[in-house]
């Protein structure tokens, strides 16, 4: 029986969070205007980063530019995606996640956005396509 998917918050405690933008909008560091298909969420460098949802580690990846990159399967066409980490010592690949394990942690490695300071540049893509991740986040309200 599949669950419903929800994701939850991927970091503990944000500052603040940065929009998901079809849209151009304005990136400082590369000083020009582009689509911001992903949430930032900012936070102290060394926060903990945890699986949205439960799935398996499809990919673990550090690059020149995006930093290190975790890319969780959820099955059913459903990927998240963590960027900027630390590193990616925290999880293997093909390892099983559970919703709210933690898999990395928030850093300045995304060298595309380091004038935002420490973040996580959280995204997901749904059958292909890139998705506003938003759509499965549920907030409670206190």
């Amino acid at each position: 029986v599949n669950k419903p998917v929800y994701f939850i918050v991927p970091v503990e405690n944000p500052t603040a969070i940065g929009e998901y933008s079809e849209t151009m909008v304005y990136n400082s560091t590369l000083n020009r205007y582009s689509s911001h298909l992903a949430v930032d969420y900012y936070a102290p460098e060394g926060t903990n980063v945890l699986a949205v949802f439960d799935g398996n580690v499809l990919s673990v990846e550090t690059t020149l530019l995006q930093g290190t990159t975790i890319t969780i399967d959820h099955g059913n066409g459903l990927y998240s995606v963590y960027n900027s980490l630390a590193d990616g010592d925290s999880v293997s690949i093909g390892q099983k996640v559970k919703q709210g394990d933690l898999i990395g942690e928030v850093s300045t490695s995304n060298r595309q956005e380091y004038k935002l300071g420490a973040h996580l540049h959280f995204s997901a893509t749904e059958n292909g396509e890139v998705i506003d991740p938003m759509k499965y986040l549920i907030i409670n309200e206190k």
